[in-house]
């Protein structure tokens, strides 16, 4: 059997066909034969390079991400402190075509996958937490940001409450705006009014536009 010289561009082009019939039939009716079919590729093939259907939605994901520059230098954020800096880079994360794209496909699979929730919880505390951390901080020093005592902590509870129970927990439209409003008094008890109402207003298109349709 002839060795294949660029497993590069075979792994790509099955991460591309894959996206592509994800998104047009949905992750759950969407099968390794369709993938097969739609590549003119062997089982065999698809096989060498991953493992299973969730293999390939894992790299999908992580190749977004890797793909984006999600944790740049603050002096990137737009904003002129802190606070606008913070509002921003959520406001982004919520409106993203490209993001919003990824989480159609993922967020289903990892509320019913134990282990994907769990190292989705893993990177909410090494990469997310730390990085909101450094933002709260940067508003604490230039005076956006007042009453924070705890602002690591903050920052966990911040992306626990966007991340995994309004994220992954939404519930219903009215469900998930309570849990909105709950969370913007919750965390200006704590020093940080974050999520205002125009963030609230992005976050329910987002579940307008993205949860609802799962």
């Amino acid at each position: 059997m002839a060795r294949n010289k660029h497993p590069e561009e075979t792994v790509e082009k099955i991460l591309d066909v894959s996206m592509r019939l994800f998104s047009e039939k949905g992750y759950e009716h969407t099968t390794i034969q369709d993938i097969v079919d739609a590549l003119g590729m062997s089982k065999g093939a698809i096989y060498h390079h991953f493992k299973s259907k969730e293999d390939i939605i894992d790299r999908l994901n992580d190749r977004y991400y890797e793909g984006l520059d999600w944790f740049p230098d603050l002096s990137k954020i737009p904003g002129e402190n802190g606070l606008e800096k913070l509002r921003y880079a959520f406001h982004h994360f919520l409106t993203d075509p490209a993001k919003r794209k990824v989480d159609r496909l993922v967020i289903g699979y990892v509320v019913k996958n134990p282990k994907i929730t769990l190292l989705t919880l893993e990177s909410t505390f090494r990469d997310a937490a730390p990085y909101v951390e450094k933002i709260i901080r940067l508003g604490m020093a230039d005076g956006s940001i007042q009453g924070v005592e705890y602002p690591r902590e903050v920052a966990e509870v911040l992306m626990l409450l966007t991340n995994v129970w309004t994220g992954m927990f939404a519930g219903s439209r009215e469900e998930f705006a309570r849990k909105l409003r709950f969370s913007a008094e919750f965390l200006k008890r704590f020093g940080l009014p974050v999520l205002d109402e125009e963030l609230q207003a992005d976050a329910l298109n987002y579940y307008d536009q993205v949860i609802e349709t799962l």
